[in-house]
């Protein structure tokens, strides 16, 4: 997990602006770095379900379904180191300054208005045709959470696991972190911002082949407008509409007080 890659200023992970970053890591070592980032926050979100789980008198990694409390909990701790190590492996391995590397950096508005139209047609489309493939386009993951955090009083703290600390964690290591080390000039560049969007989608374990296949499509687009924009705070923000979004959806099917 040592190779380092030297950036040029044509480099497509920065879209059309100058890539002033003087090396970054390279695609095996982005790799390598990113399954370690994963497998360590992993089990740290493992470490803290048990203690919540032991507090509230149940088996250590007992798993209740798609409960609330629980998906807000381990979203909530994952995330957040994820993000806080992801800061920190720019800096040690390559000196670099973490939020350039992972490209939190600003976007203009004419990429905010580009990105946001073409995710509302994106969510539209997808939307009518999972109409034509299936009766609702809110997934029991979705109404779960939901509901369940509603009546455990967690439902505050799911909506911003939801709506905003998973983005943005997410973001971070796909569109931030994966895809300046994967995005490379040349022919490896395509597969690169292809293969962010597959990884990203096969992590959404919880949907059917249906809603994977939505995550990916939505992936793609991200993963353009990231190119485009060269901001990862454009698709963080867009992420987030995104869930928002859903949520929206899951309140009005279920409502929002359960009565």
């Amino acid at each position: 997990m040592t190779d380092i890659a030297s950036a040029t200023p044509s480099d497509p992970a920065r879209g059309d602006e100058p890539d002033l970053l003087p090396k970054r890591l390279g695609v095996w070592s982005t790799l390598g770095w990113g399954l370690l980032v994963f497998a360590v926050t992993q089990a740290v979100g493992i470490i803290a379900l048990a203690v919540w789980n032991v507090a509230h008198g149940v088996e250590a990694l007992a798993i209740s379904g798609y409960d609330g409390a629980q998906i807000a909990l381990t979203t909530l701790v994952i995330n957040a180191l994820q993000v806080a190590l992801l800061i920190e492996i720019p800096r040690w391995r390559l000196g670099a300054r973490a939020f350039d590397y992972l490209a939190l950096t600003r976007f203009s508005f004419g990429n905010l208005l580009i990105g946001v139209v073409a995710i509302i047609a994106v969510v539209a489309a997808l939307d009518g045709i999972s109409h034509l493939v299936r009766s609702d386009t809110v997934t029991p993951f979705e109404t779960d959470i939901f509901t369940s955090g509603r009546a455990e009083g967690w439902l505050t703290a799911v909506i911003i696991a939801v709506v905003v600390v998973g983005p943005i964690g997410e973001e971070v290591l796909f569109r931030g972190f994966l895809f300046r080390g994967w995005v490379t000039p040349g022919w490896g560049g395509p597969i690169g911002a292809v293969a962010i969007p597959v990884l990203w989608s096969a992590m959404h374990l919880q949907y059917d082949w249906f809603g994977m296949s939505q995550v990916f499509l939505i992936g793609l687009v991200l993963s353009w407008l990231r190119w485009r924009s060269g901001s990862c705070l454009l698709t963080i923000a867009l992420h987030m509409l995104v869930n928002l979004v859903g949520m929206v959806e899951v309140a009005l099917k279920v409502g929002w007080s359960g009565g």
